[in-house]
């Protein structure tokens, strides 16, 4: 029974090791690295150009938040470490995710689901004011991508699982967390 036990644990570490060339995990972690860091460093967001130019000053800031995504922070800014947050909070989470967004509606499922995710996120750890300004500033570019152009969805999402990573929370939480945003954007870019 021994040796069974030992050439199946043998063949399960080959054939996962088949399935994941080391380089491509380390380069992923150094992207994911490398975002903690601009995050940490308080580089500009994908939301926003990078620098507003010289040449011209008057350079507009960025576009407004809906009042929805606004009420959305500022309950999650309610959520405490360690407090639980009921389903109804939740599904008032999600329902505030779906206003938020000015053109196609992401599912309910969906948000459910990110709000579901973000909430335990939160009361695992909360995040900073600013941290939490820069998350909703993204989430509002998921849902409405006409507001922001030149935001690259990719690169959002990268940074909303770097903002949850550089805050503590568990790597594969925060991976959580950016692959609901993903489905949502998807969603809203039909």
């Amino acid at each position: 029974m021994t040796k069974i036990s030992a050439l199946l644990t043998v063949i399960s570490l080959l054939s996962v090791r088949s399935y994941a060339d080391p380089a491509v995990i380390i380069r992923e972690r150094a992207k994911e690295l490398s975002n903690e860091n601009n995050v940490r460093q308080g580089v500009a967001p994908p939301t926003q150009p990078t620098a507003p130019s010289m040449a011209n000053p008057n350079v507009p800031a960025g576009p407004t938040l809906s009042p929805a995504i606004m009420r959305f922070s500022t309950d999650l800014s309610a959520v405490k470490a360690d407090a639980i947050v009921t389903a109804e909070q939740n599904q008032k989470f999600a329902q505030q995710l779906m206003a938020a967004a000015q053109g196609t509606k992401p599912s309910l499922a969906s948000t459910t689901k990110l709000a579901t995710d973000v909430s335990a996120a939160f009361s695992e750890k909360p995040l900073s004011a600013t941290s939490r300004a820069r998350f909703v500033q993204e989430l509002d570019a998921v849902l409405n991508p006409g507001k922001y152009p030149q935001a690259r969805p990719e690169k959002i999402i990268e940074d909303i699982q770097a903002i949850f990573q550089e805050n503590g929370l568990p790597r594969m939480k925060a991976l959580a967390i950016a692959n609901d945003v993903q489905k949502v954007a998807a969603e809203v870019r039909r």
